[in-house]
C-alpha cells in the first residue's frame, strides 16, 4: 500500500533533487502537482502522495482552469 503523503525527504529521493533544487523549484511553480497537507506535523511539511504518484507514473494532467462564462448581449437591448 503506497503512503497517503510524502515528506520532503521522501520527495527528494524520489524527484532525484537536491534541497536547494526542489524548494527553487517550488517556488518557481515548477512542481504544481505539490499540493501541501495541512496541518502541519509541527515544522514537518507534508505533500499528498496521490498526486505525486500519479505524476511519478505519467498519469498527472494538471487541473482544468474554470473559465466564467461569457454573456452577450446586444445593443439596446435591455
Amino acid at each position: 500500500m503506497t503512503p497517503r503523503c510524502y515528506t520532503v525527504g521522501e520527495l527528494l529521493v524520489l524527484l532525484h533533487l537536491s534541497e536547494s533544487a526542489f524548494y527553487q523549484a517550488r517556488k518557481d511553480g515548477r512542481l504544481p502537482f505539490l499540493e501541501e497537507l495541512r496541518p502541519r506535523l509541527g515544522r514537518i511539511v507534508r505533500y499528498r502522495a496521490d498526486l505525486v504518484d500519479r505524476y511519478l507514473s505519467g498519469d498527472w494532467r494538471p487541473a482544468p482552469v474554470a473559465v466564467p462564462a461569457r454573456r452577450y448581449f446586444r445593443k439596446g437591448a435591455a
